[in-house]
């Protein structure tokens, strides 16, 4: 067991859900490096701007691929729509890494480890 997945494993005991261990919750985490520190230790401003960016991003162009082809010229409400549901994704991944954050007790990633590994 790599030292990435005990801590893993330890912030799951403690309470935080699981996709917010990982520095993202997308299929590249797994391609970053292990020094990014864990979701629920971002800051929200810099959860709600990447995730926000990223999901409006794909639910915008996976919509367009299935249902939004057809009516072109309707595009403005189709790119607010997509920016809307990427900030809502956004502020809910913030808002739950917050309330981990208050679970745990400790909003710094190296304090946390300090605490609980040194």
């Amino acid at each position: 067991m790599s030292k990435f997945e005990f801590i893993q494993l330890h912030l799951i005991e403690k309470g935080v859900p699981k996709d917010l261990t990982k520095p993202s919750p997308f299929v590249w985490a797994r391609c970053q490096s292990l020094s990014d520190t864990p979701l629920v230790f971002q800051s929200p401003l810099r959860i709600v701007l990447r995730h926000g960016v990223l999901l409006g991003l794909v639910w915008g162009a996976l919509m367009w691929l299935m249902l939004w082809h057809r009516e072109p010229e309707r595009w403005i409400s189709y790119l607010l729509s997509s920016c809307l549901f990427g900030l809502f994704m956004g502020m809910l991944t913030a808002y739950r890494a917050h309330k981990s954050q208050a679970n745990l007790g400790c909003k710094d990633w190296k304090e946390w480890c300090v605490r609980n590994y040194v």
